[in-house]
């Protein structure tokens, strides 16, 4: 094809290319969900966080070569399991708070809302992806800081608001605070094989309010 060929390309063609891959996109995106919810599954119903590829392979009806067309790796389609927890997770927190009428109760609803999976007798696979986030921070340090982000966000913003603050980074600071501490405590929780308990989420919530209100990083 000559130049001049390759500048008049045929719009019928393209229309035909175009509705071609957007078809198999709908395909591929179809066929990453039904991996991404049976790998999910599979980890909630055993707690085992490295579930094997064929029995990935089996809940989602798919054949091995659907698996590595869509992902690199295991640990990959793991991280996918993750981004839709953490967005749905994020839904629930953003949800809870939007009943809070001021911005220190927001603070106190994302704390409760974050932390009630560890406060009940909750499916196995939340204590078995709490407990190896930091081998997948170490594999994936990019995804996870932004899945992190996602669910800080809400956070942020209820503490900018709290201080009426135009510069988001002392409350970004600040929410990284209280988001460690929660994960500390849910952590110490699983290590020790127990629920956290209301004493725990009674002073985790005191010390976002303390937190909240009155750290400031430039002081």
């Amino acid at each position: 094809m000559t130049s001049a060929d390759q500048g008049a390309v045929n719009p019928i063609a393209t229309a035909a290319v175009d509705r071609l891959f957007g078809r198999q996109r709908d395909e591929y995106l179809t066929e990453a969900q039904r991996l991404i919810r049976a790998c999910g599954s599979l980890i909630a119903e055993t707690g085992q966080v490295d579930p094997p590829v064929a029995a990935i392979l089996e809940r989602a009806g798919l054949a091995t070569r659907a698996f590595y067309r869509l992902f690199n790796s295991k640990e990959e389609l793991i991280v996918a399991v993750l981004q839709d927890g953490t967005t749905s997770k994020t839904s629930y927190v953003v949800e809870r708070m939007a009943s809070a009428s001021t911005p220190i109760e927001r603070v106190d609803a994302w704390v409760r809302a974050v932390v009630l999976p560890y406060t009940q007798d909750a499916q196995q696979g939340y204590r078995a992806i709490l407990l190896h986030t930091y081998r997948w921070e170490t594999m994936f340090p990019t995804e996870l800081a932004a899945m992190r982000e996602q669910l800080l966000q809400p956070l942020v913003h209820a503490i900018a608001d709290l201080r009426d603050e135009d510069d988001p980074r002392n409350a970004q600071t600040s929410a990284e605070i209280i988001f460690d501490a929660f994960f500390g405590v849910a952590c110490r929780a699983e290590a020790q094989r127990r629920l956290v308990g209301p004493d725990e989420v009674a002073v985790l919530t005191r010390m976002a309010a303390l937190i909240a209100t009155s750290f400031s990083a430039t002081e």
